[in-house]
């Protein structure tokens, strides 16, 4: 059994539902149980409003994630529910219709809202779980799964969207020296420091992962040779503003590729670790691109 209460403030309508097993009803319930990917989710839920109340627009805000569902929020009638299950706050739907909401409008939403709560819930917390499965546990950014996942879906953007990447593979200079000479507990210290530089240096679009060791790959976003080496001019100029990696002379090279539309994930870093050792053999703290 379900027990859903509306509470209306000057924000819009609060969802509350409460239950220990849910059972769900009809159509849209039986297609929002096949699928634990929020955006997969979200997609089938506003597919079903859109063509049942004519919404303009909806978006999803909840904890760490926004999804613009479909459509464009302008300056037209809006309607917020914020949705909770079993007491769990999971986020808020922000719809805007040109015509604004009628009271069967609302009625047919709340019964909607009843549908999505459960199902909501179950895949934010496999979205957590999942998002703790593919981070790298010591320094926090992306691991290799992670980094083939984001690397596949960036091939078929730049393929769709004609958009630009750069794959760059960045290794540690005078690393291995500290864990010889420091240990391993201060070498991780030092990963963990340099992700941190490294990150703030990059785009909001852009991402890094561990590829493993003292290795770390950037997925670069609408980017060509010279922002390339303008962000690792950056990330050096970073290291070398640093009082901990100064102190143990930590440095780095890396080697970059343009993100090919056919090549895999392999392919891409194997070119980029040619050009990294290109990069150790020539000098060190220097970024080389592949032919």
């Amino acid at each position: 059994m379900v027990t859903v209460e509306q509470q209306q403030d000057r924000n819009g309508v609060q969802i509350l539902a409460c239950t220990e097993t849910f059972q769900s009803r009809g159509r849209l319930a039986e297609q929002l149980q096949t699928t634990l990917d929020v955006e997969q989710l979200l997609a089938l839920y506003g597919r079903e409003v859109r063509e049942q109340l004519q919404v303009d627009s909806l978006t999803f805000a909840g904890e760490g994630m926004v999804f613009a569902v479909f459509g464009y929020p302008e300056q037209q009638p809006q309607h917020t529910a914020a949705l909770f299950a079993d007491g769990e706050y999971l986020g808020q739907l922000v719809y805007s219709k040109a015509k604004g909401f009628s009271a069967a409008d609302l009625r047919r939403l709340n019964n909607f809202h009843q549908q999505i709560v459960f199902p909501l819930r179950n895949a934010m917390r496999f979205a957590r779980v999942r998002q703790q499965a593919m981070h790298d546990h010591m320094t926090g950014v992306g691991n290799r799964l992670l980094m083939e996942e984001a690397i596949s879906r960036a091939s078929a953007t730049a393929k769709r969207n004609q958009l630009n990447y750069m794959v760059m593979l960045i290794d540690l200079d005078g690393f291995k020296a500290v864990n010889d000479t420091a240990g391993h507990i201060k070498g991780d210290r030092i990963l963990q420091r340099f992700a941190e530089v490294a990150k703030a240096q990059l785009r909001g679009y852009d991402a890094i992962f561990r590829y493993g060791g003292d290795e770390f790959v950037l997925l670069l976003q609408d980017a060509d040779e010279e922002s390339a080496q303008h962000i690792f001019s950056r990330i050096r100029q970073g290291i070398q503003q640093d009082e901990l990696l100064q102190t143990h002379n930590i440095g780095c090279s890396a080697g970059a590729v343009v993100l090919n539309q056919q090549a895999n994930e392999s392919a891409l870093l194997a070119r980029a670790d040619t050009a990294l050792y290109e990069a150790k053999l020539s000098g060190k703290d220097r970024l080389c691109i592949a032919a």
